[in-house]
């Protein structure tokens, strides 16, 4: 179940997703900040796999380990991302 805080869709620094990129028609140059994301990859307590961004930007929980890879390249829209695969069971944490 992804999420995104909400200070991300107002951070400039942070690139547009790609439906916003196609849905944008004014969109001439999107500036795309050089630094890139940082996720922590882990399961849950229940085996599911959870993904979040170092900062709270974004994350979900997913069934698979490729799901949940997939939705961190795609936050990351052309960005770049570090993904960090951690042993220990870890929670999600959507109060940031």
């Amino acid at each position: 179940i992804p999420f995104r805080s909400p200070d991300s869709a107002s951070d400039p620094s942070r690139p547009l997703p790609m439906e916003s990129q196609l849905l944008d028609k004014h969109a001439s140059q999107i500036e795309v900040a050089c630094d890139p994301l940082r996720f922590t990859l882990g399961r849950d307590h229940d085996g599911l796999w959870i993904v979040q961004e170092a900062h709270g930007l974004c994350g979900g929980r997913f069934i698979s380990e490729n799901a949940a890879t997939r939705y961190a390249k795609f936050e990351s829209a052309g960005r770049g991302s570090v993904i960090r695969v951690i042993p220990d069971p870890i929670e999600l944490n959507c109060s940031t």
